[in-house]
């Protein structure tokens, strides 16, 4: 390898290594191979993140106090700690959504979202401790006329779900969010919208564990794992530093196409390396459109995946609503019927 392709980030990697202890040239070498030599802004760019990064990690058993801190003196900042405070569970746990102005409205799949949280077993509750991350002025202002606990991400709404470059963008917003949450102390709940939740997972995580997922090989994205829409985090300086970790190659390969988190949680060497521990939960428990549940009467959760049009997705979680309405209303003396099938994915499919 051309040693004057690389000599640009040798400054940002050598700073990785001290910082974060890492040996090996992460996440692969062979990104290297399609990059071009770079210009002298490269070199600095390289050294001031590596320089931020660092400044903004704290030593172990300070990360809440000073990131509270420093979070308190923006105001868009105050506001996610202050609506964190209001949502948090007993220990320190929120769950959080991100939604964008197509996915609001009367009828829409946020609303189908918070129907699934009232008609579900035991599930209620957890709507005092649920954060709406809104994209957009409308999404955030229709949220404070459904739930208590809305946050607004983004001046500037979108008028379709994000796709392509967008969707890209989209991601890394989403993931600069949580490493946000994490710093300032709160465990993490992650659940995207689509998702219908019929049961508590919670009681499923372990809290020894920084990270808790399902994760699926879902047959319409070839190899690609997905997270079936929900994960949990738990807020330490392991899970802290390993977002600081993502963050750093991210900015530094922003061109590589961003990984779901089962994606990242399956690549054991980095995983090791950041002492990360994983915890994955049976697939048989939570559900999608892209692969049907073997037994439907158990599911905790269901996502309207492999769908496009938000028009069909709405649709089909209808149905979804609707199946599991017909499914608990056949119940006896506290027990239960069966749940054969779902009508769903119906439009969705075609």
């Amino acid at each position: 390898m051309d040693f004057y392709i690389i000599s640009p980030l040798i400054p940002a990697l050598l700073c990785m290594e001290k910082f974060y202890g890492i040996s090996n040239v992460p996440p692969s070498t062979e990104r290297y191979e399609t990059m071009s030599v770079s210009s002298s802004n490269s070199l600095f760019s390289s050294v001031l993140l590596c320089i931020l990064l660092k400044n903004s990690s704290q030593p172990i058993g300070t990360t809440h106090d000073v990131s509270l801190l420093n979070f308190q003196t923006n105001p868009e900042s105050a506001e996610l700690v202050e609506v964190l405070r209001r949502a948090s569970m007993a220990d320190r746990t929120i769950i959080l959504t991100i939604v964008e102005e197509a996915w609001t409205g009367t009828g829409s799949v946020l609303d189908l979202f918070l129907e699934s949280f009232r008609i579900g077993q035991e599930t209620k509750w957890l709507l005092n401790h649920l954060i709406i991350v809104t994209v957009g002025r409308q999404a955030f202002q229709y949220c404070k006329s459904l739930h208590p606990h809305c946050f607004q991400l983004t001046p500037i709404g979108v008028s379709k779900p994000p796709t392509g470059e967008q969707l890209h963008k989209h991601s890394r917003d989403r993931h600069d969010l949580l490493h946000k949450v994490l710093q300032l102390g709160y465990n993490l709940v992650f659940t995207v919208v689509d998702v219908k939740w019929f049961r508590n997972p919670i009681p499923h995580f372990n809290p020894q564990d920084e990270v808790t997922i399902p994760c699926g090989l879902e047959l319409k994205y070839g190899s690609n794992k997905q997270d079936r829409g929900l994960f949990y985090v738990k807020s330490n300086d392991i899970s802290v530093e390993f977002f600081n970790y993502l963050k750093l190659v991210g900015v530094l390969y922003p061109d590589t196409p961003f990984e779901s988190l089962c994606e990242i949680a399956t690549e054991q060497e980095i995983m090791e390396m950041h002492g990360m521990r994983i915890k994955f939960l049976d697939n048989a428990y939570f559900g999608g459109f892209c692969q049907p549940l073997q037994n439907n009467s158990e599911v905790y959760t269901m996502q309207a995946n492999c769908c496009e049009k938000t028009e069909s997705k709405v649709h089909d979680l209808k149905l979804v609503l609707d199946d599991w309405n017909n499914f608990t209303g056949q119940s006896s003396n506290n027990s239960l019927g069966t749940l054969s099938s779902w009508r769903a994915p119906d439009k969705c499919i075609q």
